[in-house]
């Protein structure tokens, strides 16, 4: 050591040599470095270090750091080892010593030197002559603290200098005009020195921390010297421990000073002092990129602040004013700059910044201490392991806040909760009792309640002026985790200090200027101990309470993201501390309310000038994070709602009841209301003494009614979200311990207030509907009373707004509102049966009532009024809307909840299936109603136990009227008859007959015989008989007395009865029918078959068609059935006959003109039914009557409407000819009225005009039916010996004869054979039956009968062809008729010659056959007049003609005719009869040859060299032929003296005509040919 510390004063390289050996020594001879060597080591360095050589210095001072650490090594080793062979040093500390070991002395003493050589006024005592500047002797002090804290804190001695040197080195630093680099240094040592030896140097460090709040003040100290004490702070923030330390050593015991107090307060007034730097009132946000703050936010979680708020979207706009990352931070901290001689430059907001981060790491540091002593141990993993109602992220609560709410997850927080939340309440720490915290939890709480004032001064300051968002959202944190923290030590006065500080900066400024909340008054008002002494913190607490700057009291009002952000913490602040706010709910309920307000109000501002699109890129974004924001806060809130469901009772009636109060002053109910005083005797718990006056702040920003109701609408919303999550709390606990009382009527109030508009009514009923349907649909495992006594109290709920909806009169919502609402009712109850129905067990009363009050005014009468043997019910509803709501309520009862209801309640569901039936608002709903009649009887049926049987029991059939069943049914007895419940619906199905509309009255009918249909097997004769006497012949009585009404008074509605009463009679017939089973052989079947009788002839007095179709058909049913069942002998035909004969529908006036085919056939199948039961058949005056109706029934049946009787017979007349053949024919006036009447039949086709192919009754197709009636009549044999057949013949002769002359003129001949060819088929098959073999019989018939013949035989003959424009049905046609007339010239020839026949009749036949033979027109002059004899005009002299004459169209007829003629006036038998045809026959004959031979004299000489048409010619030469070959009957022309010829007589009456026929023939050899021959037949028969 000697050689190396003579080489300090060598050369540059010989000391940097000296300085290299300084390791090696300190490695190699360690044991051997100490006393006088390690002194001399440190002096060689020290004296190098004072070298001007940099490298020389810089190397001295690592190897003086290296020498000290290596002192303090050894005294550290020899601690852990101490030798038992070194001698113990005293070393003298104050008034007494101690005793170390060596290493320990070294270490002191150079310490101690170390310290003088810094402080630099007195020499040290082992290196004299060493020198040190202040800025390296701080630095190897504060290396040597770093590195060897411990082995120094150990040490007393070592402690002692620190105590007496080190620290007043320090102050006099800091209070000195140091140096930067020094006073840095210093702040550096003073830091360490008061995280490790707080405890044991009290006092000098207590003196230290009163320099530095001084240093802190701007008169006192430079800028840069407040920055490196506000970084000191800031440094002891981050140790939340020491902060407890420094206070349980200063604050908390008596005589010393208040170290953080005054710190605090020193913050306070740092905060304040420039507010134009920090931007106090501007409010001007920062723009930076978004972070990612998820890491800092689970470490905030995990601190147990659950809730915090985290980091929103980027604020925008830039502003040089204000806290901002940008210009308010430095990168490298001033107190790490020692290197530094002058101060580094730093921002003017530098220091603010410091001072918002002191606040800020003293909150953190509370809240991370506190928090988790809050948590009861056996909860913790509970929290971790309960089941959520929805499920939520819980890694980020940023995240979380920033969903949104009108997506899934907002849907599902929006759902009630139906889990019964476990009561966790939080723990206040001071409560844990004794443990190894205790002292620091009690330290905490007193730091809360002491120095809450100047934190909330402070934070209200910062919050008030221009931060980034980064830095607001951390003081908004600091502000939250404190208020929990101060909550959760159930300190009242700073919690709701800071509540209020947050609600006050959530609201717009416009409407802070005046908010007031009971919880700040309560933050004046209270009395607690000074919290501080300075004039800043009485002035940060006034700020607190409610008094804003100047600037701010005129900002915008309208929400900024920072208004939602200081929301979103009050939110989460109260679902942390829901448990324990009590009257301080108040708070958080009404700044959401004033949020919503401004949301309002903003949503209802017009735009500025400044359109949209010229909206800057910086002003969109604002905008959107404003909507993210808005949907943090909906999060929030929908977190906070669902949080109460973990309070108990008494904490949430409390909170409710903080929300309703507050809900009555929104919206500002009248206090003479109803139902106020009601409300406010239940909300006078409320902690929230004038919620009037609170709202005065909002009245300015309602600037309308339509905000006011609007707001009214979200302050009922938010209440209702609360309600949402305790639909389990609602459903299983007391109504006066849940709050169900206060929420129900506070909603009632608002849907019945007159004051309510329209909006607030229909959202107070929806909410209302909301939780009846939670609660309706809750599952859970209470008991099934419990479980009843929810759904009636939710029941009554709806039943009292219905009630008081209609009973407040003059509301401002009018009638279309409470009408909504009833709707809205209505459905809610629909929703509740839906999802739980199956199980209601009691209030079926409520819900009928409720059905029911969907009609304003039912109206009932008794029996007696108006003659009608029923009830009826009128009713009035309130709305068509209304009915159809209620009656879907109905149906789903009818359907699926009958089991469920009581039988006491079945009359109510009777009676109000009734009114629904008789509304007249819908229609399908009354016809619905009445079938679900047909679902109450099915559940009636059933046999469960309850007597409920289908079969009418002896009891109830003794009631003869509706009053004597009314009077079984409310007899006294838990239970009601099944056979009366069945019987009084059987009656509401026939009181329903009686309603005005034919639909309903239908319906009413078909269910009522459809209950029947399915139910008679089960019904006795009894039964049967009640069932008629009290319903079926009641309606009866009441189908007749309505049938009655004159019709020009009701017709439309008569004519509905009619059609009711055809049901009715329907429906009667098929249940008789049913019950001839029973009624069998009974006494009573006379009886009633009587009183049918006479009740449907009543019916049968309104003359209706449809009517009478009804009743025949029915009692030909019937009957029928009466036959099948052999009980034909107990009962009366002879008045079902008199019933037929007095009610034929055609013989009086019928209401209603329209098709009566089937009523006639259904009166004609009655009668015929009828026939068949009565023993001997129809005796005469029956026959005659019968013939008689059948007639009027064939003529005034009507034309179908779809069809006509041209080819077929219409159902009446097929039924009217088949019940002619059942007449009797034994008496001959029956056979020949029966006669009379089927030839009626036959001519009535032909009466009257033929109209063509207009729509009527043709009568043609019965026309020949009666034909083959009359055929098939006349044909019997016991018809043949009928003493009147000649008669009978006349009269069917008669009747043919004029179908047929009506050949070709009568157009409508339907389809198959023409009725004149079926008239003529028939009469000649008449004719054949009744002439053959009896030619003299026939001989003697009247002259009628052969008139009708010679007609008939004309008619047959003779045809108008012009009428007929078919050529082949004209050949066709005359080929019938010549056959036809072949047969009738078979059956007439010769007795038509019987002197009995008159010649006239005669005469008309040969004229006939005349007429018709004629081919070609001959001339008129040719024919005689009607004054002249037959043959007169064949002597009449006219000029020919020679134009072609065309030949007749049935020409082969007229030469079978002309045949004919030759062969009447032929030779034959020489018999009376013959002579008396060829006596007629023979002029006719002659008149037509005349004919033929005068026209070719006349007309062939004009025509020259013409040929005579072929026609003609041809008709010549067969006239000439037949003239040779005829052998005339010699006494048919009569003799003259010239001519002596028997059989040729003709051919001289012809002579004249022949000769001049041969002369106009000169050309025409063949015709002179054929005349010639002619002549000389003359020539032979008469001679010369």
């Amino acid at each position: 050591m000697q050689n190396i510390s003579t080489g300090t004063l060598q050369c540059l390289d010989v000391q940097l040599k000296v300085l290299q050996a300084v390791p090696s020594l300190l490695q190699n001879y360690a044991d051997n470095l100490q006393g006088k060597l390690i002194v001399s080591a440190f002096r060689v360095c020290f004296a190098l270090h004072g070298s001007k050589t940099a490298v020389v210095a810089n190397t001295a001072a690592a190897s003086l750091q290296q020498l000290l650490a290596f002192t303090f090594e050894k005294v550290a080793a020899e601690d852990g080892h101490p030798p038992n062979d070194t001698a113990l040093v005293a070393i003298p500390i104050q008034e007494r010593s101690i005793r170390v070991h060596s290493s320990a002395s070294d270490a002191y003493h150079l310490l101690n030197d170390i310290c003088l050589l810094t402080e630099g006024s007195r020499p040290p005592r082992l290196l004299e002559r060493a020198s040190l500047t202040p800025e390296f002797g701080l630095e190897l002090l504060e290396s040597l603290l770093i590195a060897h804290l411990d082995t120094v804190s150990r040490h007393e001695e070592d402690v002692y200098i620190l105590r007496t040197r080190l620290i007043p080195l320090v102050i006099t630093i800091l209070s000195q005009k140091a140096g930067f680099n020094v006073t840095a240094r210093a702040v550096r040592l003073l830091r360490l020195l008061i995280r490790r030896f707080l405890p044991i140097m009290i006092a000098e460090i207590e003196m230290v921390m009163s320099l530095i709040n001084h240093l802190l003040d701007p008169s006192t100290s430079v800028t840069w010297k407040r920055v490196l004490c506000l970084e000191l702070y800031r440094d002891i923030h981050d140790d939340p421990e020491l902060i407890r330390s420094l206070y349980a050593h200063f604050d908390q015991e008596k005589g010393r000073k208040r170290i953080i107090g005054d710190h605090l307060a020193v913050l306070v007034r740092l905060a304040a002092e420039k507010p134009a730097v920090i931007g106090l009132g501007q409010l001007s946000p920062g723009s930076e990129p978004q972070h990612n703050l998820a890491s800092e936010q689970i470490a905030i979680e995990t601190g147990g602040l659950s809730g915090a708020i985290g980091m929103s979207a980027d604020e925008v706009g830039l502003s040089q004013q204000g806290l901002n990352k940008t210009w308010s931070t430095v990168r490298t901290s001033c107190i790490d700059q020692v290197d530094k001689i002058e101060p580094p430059v730093f921002p003017a907001t530098y220091i603010y910044s410091l001072v918002l981060t002191c606040i800020n790491r003293f909150s953190d540091g509370l809240a991370k201490f506190l928090l988790p002593f809050t948590i009861r141990p056996d909860n913790k993993s509970k929290r971790r392991q309960k089941p959520s109602p929805e499920p939520r992220n819980q890694d980020d609560s940023t995240t979380d806040d920033n969903e949104d709410p009108s997506g899934s997850s907002a849907e599902a927080r929006a759902r009630p909760s139906t889990i019964i939340n476990e009561t966790i309440l939080p723990v206040n720490p001071l409560m844990l009792g004794s443990n190894e915290k205790s002292d620091q939890i009690r330290t905490s709480a007193l730091i809360v309640e002491h120095c809450w004032p100047a934190l909330l001064a402070a934070s209200s300051t910062f919050l008030d002026a221009a931060l980034d968002s980064e830095y607001y959202h951390a003081l908004i944190r600091s502000v939250q985790r404190f208020s929990q923290v101060a909550g959760l030590l159930d300190l009242a006065t700073p919690r709701d200090a800071f509540l209020t500080t947050l609600a006050k900066h959530a609201v717009p400024s416009a409407s802070a200027v005046s908010f007031k909340t009971s919880a700040s008054d309560n933050v004046k008002d209270r009395k607690t101990d000074d919290v501080s002494d300075g004039d800043e913190t009485k002035r940060g607490s006034r700020q607190a309470s409610g008094t804003l700057p100047e600037s701010q009291k005129y900002s915008d009002p309208s929400l900024t993201p920072r208004n939602l952000l200081c929301l979103r913490a009050l939110l989460n602040l109260g679902t942390a501390l829901g448990p324990v706010l009590r009257d301080s709910w108040s708070i958080v309920f009404e700044t959401l309310h004033q949020v919503d307000v401004a949301l309002i109000v903003t949503t209802h501002q017009p735009f500025p000038p400044t359109s949209v699109d010229r909206m800057d890129e910086n002003e969109t974004l604002r905008l959107d994070e404003l909507n993210a924001e808005k949907n943090a806060v909906e999060v929030a809130t929908s977190r906070l709602f669902e949080s109460t469901s973990n309070l108990p009772n008494r904490e949430f009636v409390q909170a409710l009841q903080c929300l309703g109060s507050l809900v009555y002053g929104v919206s500002r109910l009248p206090r003479d209301h109803e139902s106020q005083s009601t409300a406010k005797a239940e909300l006078s718990r409320s902690a929230v003494h004038s919620t009037h006056h609170r709202f005065a702040s909002t009245s300015a920003m309602q600037t309308n009614e339509a905000a006011t109701a609007e707001g009214t609408v979200r302050i009922l919303n938010r209440t209702m979200q609360m309600v949402r999550w305790n639909v389990a709390r609602l459903s299983l606990t007391d109504p006066s311990d849940s709050g169900w009382s206060i929420f129900i009527r506070l909603l009632i109030d608002h849907i019945c207030s007159p004051a309510m508009v329209s909006q607030v009514r229909i959202n107070a009923a929806k909410n209302l509907n909301e939780i009846v349907n939670h609660l309706m649909s809750f599952k859970s495992r209470s008991s099934p009373k419990q479980q009843n006594e929810t759904v009636s109290r939710c029941l009554e709920a709806l039943s009292t707004t219905i009630t008081c909806l209609w009973n407040s009169k003059g509301t401002r919502g009018g009638l279309n509102c409470s009408l909504e609402i009833h709707f809205m009712t209505l459905g809610t109850l629909l929703s509740a049966l839906e999802q739980g129905g199956e199980n209601l067990r009691c209030s079926w009363e409520t819900v009928f009532s409720i059905l029911n009050s969907v009609f304003e005014r039912i109206e009932r009468s008794t029996p007696g009024d108006n003659e009608r043997p029923f009830e009826m019910v009128a009713v009035v509803s309130r709305s068509p809307k209304l009915v159809r709501s209620s009656f879907a309520i109905l149906q789903l009862i009818c359907s699926d909840f009958l089991a469920s209801i009581p039988d006491r309640c079945v009359l109510m569901l009777l009676d109000t299936q009734h009114c629904f039936c008789t509304q007249s608002d819908d229609l399908n709903i009354s016809l619905t109603s009445v079938a679900l009649f047909r679902n109450v009887s099915d559940f009636l049926q059933i046999d469960d136990g309850k007597q409920r049987r289908s079969f009418i029991d002896a009891d109830v059939a003794q009631c003869g009227v509706d009053t004597d069943l009314v009077n079984l049914i409310n007899a006294p007895g838990d239970n009601i008859s099944g056979s009366a419940l069945w019987t009084s619906l059987l009656l509401h199905l026939g009181h329903l007959y009686t309603d005005v509309r034919l639909e309903v009255r239908h319906s009413a009918l078909r269910t009522l015989f459809g209950l029947f249909d399915a139910c008679h097997d089960r019904l006795d004769a009894e039964g049967w008989m009640m069932c008629y006497q009290l319903i079926f012949l009641q309606l009866l009585s009441i189908a007749g007395m309505e049938l009655k009404k004159p019709e020009d008074i009701s017709g439309a509605e008569a004519g509905g009865w009619v059609d009711s009463a055809v049901l009715l009679v329907r429906g009667l017939s098929k249940t008789f029918i049913l019950s001839l089973g029973s009624l069998s052989g009974h006494k009573i079947l006379p009886a009633l078959w009587q009183q049918m009788l006479a009740k449907f002839s009543s019916l049968l007095d309104s003359q209706s068609l449809a009517l009478s179709r009804t009743v025949f058909e029915s009692l030909t049913e019937m009957l029928a059935e009466i036959e099948t069942t052999s009980c034909t002998e107990n009962i009366s035909l002879d008045a079902a006959w008199m019933l037929w004969r007095d009610n034929n529908p055609t013989l009086s006036g019928l209401r209603d003109r329209t098709d009566n085919n089937d009523a006639l056939a259904a009166y004609l199948l009655y009668i015929n039914q009828l026939h068949s039961m009565l023993p001997g058949g129809f005796d005469k005056g029956q026959a005659e009557a019968v013939l008689i109706n059948l007639r009027s029934c064939a003529i005034e049946s009507t034309a179908t409407a779809y069809g006509s009787d041209i080819n077929e017979t219409t159902t009446v007349q097929n039924v009217v000819l088949r019940t002619i053949t059942l007449l009797p024919i034994a008496p001959p006036e029956v056979l020949k009225q029966t006669v009379e009447e089927l030839t009626g039949l036959v001519t009535l086709a032909f009466q009257g005009e033929d109209n063509g192919g207009q729509r009527s009754k043709t009568y043609i197709a019965l026309s020949k039916a009666a034909m083959e009636a009359l055929d098939s009549l006349m044909k019997q044999d016991s018809v043949k010996n009928h003493p009147f057949m000649a008669n009978l013949l006349a009269l069917i002769f008669h009747a043919l004869e004029v179908p047929i002359h009506l050949k070709y003129q009568w157009q409508r001949q339907g389809k198959g054979t023409p009725t004149w060819k079926k008239a003529t088929s028939t009469f000649l098959s008449i004719l054949d039956a009744n002439m053959d073999g009896r030619c003299s019989g026939i001989e003697k018939v009247m002259q009628s009968m052969w008139e009708a013949i010679v007609k008939i035989s004309d008619g047959i003959v003779a045809a108008d062809t012009d009428r007929c424009e078919s050529t082949a049905a004209i050949n066709t046609d005359e080929v019938f008729d010549m056959e036809s007339f072949s047969r009738l010239q078979h059956s007439i020839i010769p007795t038509l010659g019987s002197p009995s026949i008159p010649d006239k009749t005669r005469r008309k036949y040969m004229s006939s056959l005349f007429e018709n033979s004629i081919i070609h027109e001959p001339h008129p002059d040719d024919l005689a007049r009607p004054e002249q004899e037959l043959l007169d005009g064949l002597r009449s002299q006219h000029i020919g003609r020679v134009q072609d004459l065309p030949p007749k169209r049935r020409s082969k007829m007229a030469y079978l005719l002309l045949d004919e003629l030759f062969n009447l006036a032929a030779v034959h038998d020489g018999s009376v009869k013959r002579v008396r045809l060829a006596q007629m026959a023979a002029p006719y004959l002659v008149l037509r040859v005349g004919l033929v031979l005068k026209a070719y004299a006349c007309d062939q000489p004009l025509r020259g060299l013409m040929p005579q048409p072929l026609s003609q010619k041809r008709e010549m030469f067969y006239v000439l032929q037949k003239l040779v070959e005829l052998n005339s009957e010699p006494k048919a022309i009569p003799a003259t003296s010239v001519v002596q010829s028997e059989h040729k007589k003709h051919l001289f009456l012809l002579f004249g005509l022949i000769t001049k026929a041969l002369k106009a023939a000169k050309r025409d050899e063949e015709m002179r040919a054929a005349l010639t021959k002619v002549l000389d037949a003359v020539g032979t028969d008469f001679g010369s």
